[in-house]
């Protein structure tokens, strides 16, 4: 896991411990950084998805979810700053390899705690192994449907 260590504290002591990488903050993605909306504010939840390129459902079940929470102007509309798009992607990655949304959520809850990298780490070395079990498992079962389909070809 990448961490950031603090440079000083709220008291200015310059012996702060490091903080644990968040994936919903920071910079957001390469093809948003030159864009005036993170410079100048927030952007709605259509401006979002499409510069994240996913749907404005997916941002909302993300809310409903837990998993990104915006805030909301004077109106009640969702806005949404630069480290939400950047969460936005890190969510992806994490449905992207199969975590259910209570572990998505588990993780981001986890990196807003100080000193959360080890146990996010746990976290994803368990899903890992889990996942690394089922790709073996599937292929023996891809070796045994090969092994009957030679016998079927080499009998016709």
């Amino acid at each position: 896991m990448r961490s950031n260590a603090s440079t000083a504290t709220s008291s200015g002591d310059a012996a702060a411990s490091p903080r644990a990488f968040s994936p919903c903050e920071g910079r957001p993605p390469h093809s948003l950084e030159s864009t005036a909306e993170w410079n100048h504010g927030s952007l709605s939840i259509s401006e979002l998805a499409h510069r994240c390129q996913v749907s404005t459902r997916s941002l909302r079940y993300y809310e409903e979810q837990g998993l990104l929470i915006p805030s909301r102007n004077a109106v009640g509309h969702r806005r949404y700053q630069a480290k939400d798009a950047h969460c936005v992607g890190v969510i992806q990655r994490l449905y992207g390899a199969g975590l259910p949304s209570d572990l998505i959520r588990t993780v981001v809850q986890e990196w807003k705690l100080p000193d959360s990298a080890p146990r996010i780490e746990a976290l994803l070395r368990t899903r890992h192994a889990e996942l690394s079990q089922e790709a073996e498992e599937l292929h023996s079962k891809l070796t045994g449907l090969e092994a009957v389909l030679n016998v079927v070809t080499d009998n016709s």
